[in-house]
């Protein structure tokens, strides 16, 4: 299947599942489906379309929406945990913050809600790149929302007891040790992933805060808006030590952008998320970063003919990011 075809096979899919939402069915005939996202697993596909009749129709009758629908093959109740999620953080931050969700379908596993017509935060920093915009104030709009997002359900500090992680720290060497799943450069990795140990024992006991995470806090999972930024995609409702969440967002920002964890241009970064959540989150982001960094790096094909386009970039930011960050 070509391209064009398998985009409208998509746009074909969104119309069917957009017709099941009874508020938006008067409406389809005017509407035009442009694919967001389209990600196919064993469950089945997951898309993300936006449906939108602007500039076509009456202000009266505009429309402009997502529409989110998840695989086939996900089970009710991993839908519902991602709906939770989402509605959660809706309920905390508000529609200024999160999108107001306007239709939910589960028998399609599928949900409509607000269209924010903004770039990602990946986005932005990359405009950053090209003296397009501002980095500072695209990271500090990021950890304000972060931080915010934590406050909102942020509960007394608890030890940390790192097992679970370092469980999956011990699986993720045990597999490239056996090369059941190949990396690159496997003999650094193993080396750093013998270090990890050392890491969650010296972390063990201390204290740290404890929130509900977002669970998957990437540079496209948060959109810049002129007055800060917007959260995309929850995980569901899992209350957890809030360095989750600000691990996967800074390996991939390291990864993408900037290698150095001493990084000076993260300061806003930190200014907006709030110093004192920062100083508390310290202990448990010093074994939980390195697991992360190892997780990500796994994912990296090890032939460089398989990577995907960045995935190179990536890949030699993770290099230089462990390196510092394992050996210091």
């Amino acid at each position: 299947m070509s391209e064009r075809e398998d985009r409208q096979a998509v746009e074909h899919l969104a119309r069917e599942i957009a017709a099941q939402h009874d508020w938006l069915r008067p409406h389809l005939s005017s509407v035009m489906p442009v694919v967001l996202a389209d990600r196919t697993s064993n469950k089945g596909r997951r898309v993300v379309v936006r449906l939108t009749n602007l500039g076509r129709v009456d202000d009266a009758d505009a429309i402009d929406v997502v529409l989110k629908a998840f695989a086939a093959g996900d089970a009710l109740e991993e839908f519902e945990h991602h709906l939770g999620g989402h509605q959660k953080a809706l309920e905390n931050l508000g529609p200024g913050a999160v999108p107001e969700i306007l239709s939910v379908h589960p028998e399609t596993r599928s949900l409509i809600m607000r269209h924010i017509g903004v770039r990602t935060a990946q986005d932005m920093l990359g405009m950053a790149e090209l003296g397009l915009a501002k980095s500072d104030e695209i990271l500090e709009a990021c950890g304000r929302w972060i931080g915010r997002f934590h406050r909102a359900t942020l509960q007394e500090t608890r030890p940390i007891d790192p097992k679970a992680m370092v469980r999956w720290a011990a699986q993720m060497r045990a597999e490239v040790e056996d090369r059941s799943h190949d990396v690159p450069r496997r003999d650094l990795f193993l080396a750093y992933a013998d270090r990890i140990p050392a890491l969650a024992e010296a972390a063990t006991g201390k204290p740290t805060p404890i929130a509900v995470a977002h669970g998957d806090m990437h540079l496209r999972n948060l959109l810049i808006t002129e007055t800060g930024a917007v959260g995309l995609d929850f995980e569901g409702v899992r209350t957890v030590t809030t360095a989750h969440d600000l691990a996967k967002f800074l390996v991939r920002y390291h990864g993408r952008f900037d290698a150095d964890p001493n990084t000076p241009a993260l300061d806003a970064f930190w200014r907006g998320y709030g110093a004192d959540l920062h100083t508390q989150a310290q202990p448990a982001l010093s074994y939980i970063l390195p697991i992360r960094v190892l997780g990500d790096w796994r994912d990296i094909p090890k032939r460089r003919g398989d990577r995907r386009s960045g995935q190179q970039q990536r890949f030699q930011n993770l290099l230089k990011y462990a390196e510092k960050l394992f050996e210091d």
